[in-house]
C-alpha cells in the first residue's frame, strides 16, 4: 500500500447525513465549521491510543 493513500476521511456529505439522522435537518455553514473544529480537536485528542488499539486489533485479527 502506498504511504500517501488516505485510510480515513470525513466529508461534508457524511456529516450532513449524520445531522439529518440525529437532528432531522442539514447543518448551516457556520454549524459545519463548528463541527469541523470539534472533529479536529476530537480526532487529535489521544490519537496515540487510537493508533495503538487499531494496529493491535488488526494484527490480532490477521493472525486468526
Amino acid at each position: 500500500m502506498k504511504d500517501e493513500k488516505i485510510l480515513f476521511s470525513v466529508n461534508v456529505g457524511w456529516i450532513q447525513a449524520e445531522a439529518k439522522q440525529r437532528i432531522n435537518r442539514r447543518l448551516t455553514d457556520s454549524e459545519l465549521l463548528l463541527v469541523k473544529d470539534g472533529l479536529d480537536e476530537g480526532l487529535g485528542f489521544d490519537i496515540e491510543t487510537v493508533f495503538k488499539a487499531a494496529i493491535t486489533e488488526a494484527v490480532r485479527i490477521a493472525k486468526e
